[in-house]
């Protein structure tokens, strides 16, 4: 979530001090709890989850405050809707988790195509960003951002077709493990072999490949 604010505080327009502000503050809460992980343990793991949720909660109304803005055209930040959209999508994810976790219970081990209907969304949104705040001399990068937006969103069609056959309950099939491979070979050892050249290529694979590449 730190890294969400940061993200979104880097790319509101100057003229924009009320959001910036809200921004930053996020910032600060997320920093401030991150300091307590550390000290985290079986008696006092529910009462943070609960404090959690209630910075989460108020993230993520601001985070649809920005996206109705957007929609509206009154807001100034170098951010698509599309792209805020997938990190209220992951916030939601988290909230998902939290609400097992408040109550003291381990969260339940879903489906590897629920990550990938998150994870590879999100991933094609980054790519493309990067794309875009690319400068123009960057054509190399350029094209390879563009590369990666292009199978993350293929990838991510896949696998909305592949969680249609669930509905047979069958929750492993061949298509499946093959499809499993294919995002873990063609994407994340790609970028690590390509050298994960840029800071945005290092945070698509941190966010997602790292849990899937040694």
């Amino acid at each position: 979530m730190q890294n969400h604010a940061q993200f979104i505080h880097g790319a509101l327009y100057p003229s924009e001090q009320d959001d910036i502000q809200r921004a930053n503050s996020f910032i600060q809460q997320f920093s401030q709890l991150l300091t307590y992980l550390s000290s985290i343990d079986g008696t006092n793991a529910v009462s943070f989850s609960i404090t959690v949720d209630d910075n989460v909660e108020q993230f993520k109304q601001f985070k649809l405050h920005l996206l109705r803005h957007q929609l509206s055209g009154d807001i100034g930040i170098h951010l698509t809707p599309t792209f805020v959209n997938h990190m209220v999508n992951e916030l939601e994810e988290y909230q998902n988790v939290l609400n097992y976790l408040k109550k003291g219970e381990v969260p339940p081990i879903f489906h590897e195509l629920h990550h990938h209907l998150i994870w590879l969304l999100d991933a094609s949104g980054h790519a493309g960003i990067i794309q875009d705040d690319l400068d123009g001399v960057e054509k190399r990068l350029k094209q390879k951002s563009n590369e990666f937006a292009k199978h993350f969103e293929q990838f991510y069609l896949k696998a909305v077709e592949l969680t249609g056959y669930l509905r047979t309950n069958m929750h492993s099939f061949p298509a499946l493990s093959r499809f499993n491979k294919d995002v873990e070979l063609n994407i994340f050892k790609r970028v690590r072999r390509d050298g994960i050249e840029c800071r945005g290529f290092r945070y698509i694979y941190s966010t997602y490949g790292g849990s899937y590449v040694a």
